[in-house]
């Protein structure tokens, strides 16, 4: 008979609760996103919480449309190089990228990567303006560090013989009740950025407006052949020596939040360099 005991699940269980209680896991840094629906509380609150009623609005075919374009990683890879892991929650989309492996980054596609996110949220505030809502987007750098399993499936509930098992015992072990991704594990980045959205536009956060903390930044530097210069009015990329990519920005606000001080800057135009794309290019990102 085999109990949840001698699973492979619950041995990786106590692997981490181990690790947490010896005080040895390991932060791992990172960039995060945040991109926010604006508008979203107003219209459950005007369809009574209903989702029929938010159907015949248009607001879930419009959560639909959003996902289809922004619902996906826009950085593909395999560890141990950095990739983009996206969650979805409700009205917003989580993203975030792992950096401990800088030297296995690929400075040109993180360029791109970038130059795709900025693009993709003033596509996304043309989009949802024309339905009557909002956009905004926070990125942010930080670590972040699992701490816990990432599942929990009937293989940690059910004790079951090994060869003579139901039908629904099989369906139970198959079952995943827990989606906890290591990614989104006590991540700081995330946290900057859902912090300095949910601060909205009271605190000088807009709505329709693009956003970057100052340690975002910081979390690029060591990535081969990419190099940052922060200027008073804007961030330039290099790849391989040469201006590539160049977000320009038009005020810097500075908050605290429990306990950390930081610096975000709003963006106002986006710049792909000739050097790099073969013509220069111009996004502006649109205003409140």
């Amino acid at each position: 008979m085999v109990t949840p005991l001698d699973k492979k699940e619950y041995q990786e269980s106590l692997i981490w609760a181990r690790k947490a209680e010896k005080g040895e896991l390991e932060p791992i840094p990172c960039i995060s996103g945040w991109m926010d629906v604006c508008g979203f509380g107003s219209a459950l609150e005007l369809g009574h919480w209903d989702l029929i009623n938010l159907q015949k609005g248009g607001l879930l075919n419009l959560l639909s449309a959003i996902y289809q374009r922004a619902g996906h990683p826009y950085l593909i890879g395999v560890e141990p190089i950095p990739y983009e892991t996206v969650l979805v929650i409700n009205d917003g989309i989580a993203r975030t990228i792992d950096l401990n492996r800088t030297d296995l980054a690929d400075a040109a596609q993180i360029i791109i990567y970038l130059r795709d996110i900025f693009f993709l949220h003033a596509h996304l505030v043309d989009y949802t303006r024309k339905h009557g809502y909002g956009f905004r987007t926070v990125l942010a750098g930080g670590e972040r560090v699992q701490y816990s399993p990432e599942i929990f499936t009937g293989n940690s509930v059910l004790q079951h013989d090994e060869h003579n098992i139901s039908n629904f015992g099989r369906a139970l072990l198959n079952t995943n009740f827990l989606h906890n991704p290591s990614q989104f594990q006590m991540n700081t980045a995330f946290a900057k950025a859902y912090s300095i959205d949910s601060l909205g536009s009271r605190s000088g956060f807009s709505v329709d407006r693009c956003y970057v903390e100052s340690s975002f930044w910081e979390k690029l530097r060591g990535i081969p052949y990419l190099d940052v210069e922060d200027g008073d009015n804007s961030i330039l990329l290099y790849f391989r020596s040469n201006p590539a990519f160049e977000i320009y920005t038009d005020k810097t606000i500075t908050t605290s939040f429990k306990g950390i001080d930081m610096q975000v800057r709003q963006v106002v135009r986006v710049r792909v360099d000739e050097s790099f794309e073969g013509e220069e290019t111009f996004r502006d990102i649109p205003k409140a």
